[in-house]
C-alpha cells in the first residue's frame, strides 16, 4: 500500500519508529527539554521570530485558536474562499458571530487581488486565506497579500496546514500576523498535532477579544510553552517525530527540504503533460500537491477506484466533488519512482475508462 494523499502522508520507518518508544512524563525535564528544541525549530521552519504554540489538535482546532484570539463577535472581516478550506474559514466565522465577505474565484483560479484590496473597507479587522487550496492544489501569493493587508492596516491570517514545508512561506517577512500547520503534511509525520504562531501585532489584539476560551487560550499556551511544557496532555509520540523532522529539517536547511517537493512535483507533472491527455487544473499550483485534468471520459471517482482495488494505491478524493480533476500529493516518503509509476496506472486506468465509452 502506497499513500498519494495529502495527509495522512507516507513516513519512513525509523519517523514512525518513533511513535512507539517509550514516553517519559510529560512535565519533566527529558519531555521539556525536547520541546523547547521543538520550538526553537518551529519558528525556522515559520520563518519567524515570534514563538509557536503547539496543540493537540487538527488543523481545524489551530484555525478555531485563530478566530477565538484575535476576533471579536461582529467583527468584520475578508475571506479568500478558493475552495473547501477557504470555504471552511467562511463557515467557522459564522459559527463564531464573526461577520465575512467572501471573495470566491471559480475552482483552481487565481483570484483578482484588485478585488481583495477594494473589498478591505474601514470595518474590516483581518484577512482570512488559506495558502495551499489542497481542495484545488492552488497555490496563493500570500507574499502579495501581505503586502496589502498591511497597507491597509488589517490582520492577516493564513491557514498554511499544507503549505509549509513544502512551498516557500516567510511569516515574518511576508507581514503574515498569524500562520498554522499540521503535522501530518509536509512534516510527514502522525496526524495528531498542530502549531500555530502570532506576530507581535497579533498578540497585542488578543487582550482586546472578549470571549470565553479555555482549551484553545493562546495566552495560556504562550505561558506554557516558555517552560517547554503545554497547558494540557499533548500527543506526545507524535511530538518526538516532529522533533526529529524539524531537526532533520534544520540540519539539511529548509530550502533543500523545499526543494524535494519541488523535484517531485515537477518530474510527476512532466511526466502527465507529455502524452497531451492531461492538463493541470490549478492556475497556479503548490509543490504539495498536483490537480490533474483528466481527459474527457474519465471521472476522478472511477480512476481513484481502479488505483485503489487494482494496486492497493491511495489517492484522496476530491472534497469539492469535482470529478474532473484527480488530486495527487507530493507530500512524505513516496520518491519520484513512486509518482511516475502512479502516473502509469492513471494513464492505464483512463484508458481502460475512454475505451469502454467508445
Amino acid at each position: 500500500m502506497l499513500l498519494f494523499t495529502p495527509g495522512p502522508t507516507e513516513m519512513e520507518q525509523d519517523i514512525r519508529d518513533i511513535a512507539a518508544m517509550r514516553l517519559p512524563y510529560f512535565r519533566g525535564q527529558e519531555y521539556t527539554k525536547m520541546m523547547l528544541e521543538l520550538t526553537e525549530n518551529l519558528k525556522y521552519l515559520f520563518r519567524t521570530e515570534n514563538t509557536p504554540l503547539t496543540l493537540t489538535a487538527s488543523g481545524s482546532g489551530v484555525m478555531e485558536m485563530a478566530l477565538l484570539n484575535l476576533l471579536n463577535p461582529g467583527d468584520r472581516v475578508v475571506v479568500l474562499n478558493c475552495g473547501t478550506f477557504g470555504g471552511k474559514w467562511t463557515t467557522m466565522c459564522r459559527s463564531f458571530g464573526v461577520v465575512p465577505h467572501e471573495i470566491k474565484p471559480e475552482l483552481g483560479e487565481i483570484p483578482d487581488l484588485e478585488k481583495l484590496s477594494d473589498a478591505i473597507t474601514g470595518e474590516v479587522r483581518a484577512v482570512l486565506v488559506t495558502a495551499h487550496e489542497t481542495s484545488t492544489g492552488l497555490l496563493n501569493d500570500i507574499k502579495a497579500i501581505g503586502e496589502i493587508t498591511r497597507s491597509r492596516g488589517v490582520l492577516l491570517i493564513v491557514d498554511a496546514v499544507s503549505s509549509i514545508g513544502a512551498d516557500l512561506f516567510a511569516m515574518d517577512d511576508w507581514h503574515c500576523d498569524c500562520a498554522l500547520v499540521s503535522s501530518q503534511k509536509a512534516l510527514a509525520c502522525m496526524p495528531g498535532l498542530s502549531f500555530i504562531a502570532f506576530s507581535e501585532r497579533a498578540w497585542q489584539v488578543v487582550p482586546s477579544v472578549k470571549r470565553h476560551r479555555y482549551y484553545f487560550d493562546a495566552e495560556e499556551y504562550m505561558q506554557n510553552i516558555r517552560r517547554g511544557m503545554v497547558p494540557y496532555t499533548p500527543a506526545m509520540n507524535v511530538t518526538f517525530q516532529v522533533h526529529e523532522r524539524l531537526a532533520r529539517i534544520r540540519r539539511s536547511g529548509l530550502t533543500a527540504y523545499i526543494d524535494g517537493h519541488v523535484a517531485k512535483a515537477k518530474a510527476f507533472r512532466e511526466r502527465m503533460l507529455q502524452s497531451g491527455d492531461f492538463s493541470l487544473f490549478a492556475q497556479r499550483q503548490s509543490n504539495a500537491l498536483t490537480s490533474l485534468l483528466l481527459p474527457e471520459g474519465c471521472t476522478m471517482s472511477e480512476v481513484i477506484a481502479f488505483i485503489r482495488d487494482k494496486y492497493d494505491w491511495y489517492v484522496a478524493p476530491n472534497p469539492t466533488q469535482d470529478q474532473r480533476y484527480l488530486r495527487v500529493s507530493h507530500m512524505g516518503a513516496i520518491t519520484i519512482e513512486n509518482l511516475l509509476e502512479l502516473a502509469e496506472k492513471i494513464e492505464e486506468a483512463c484508458r481502460s475508462f475512454r475505451k469502454g465509452r467508445k
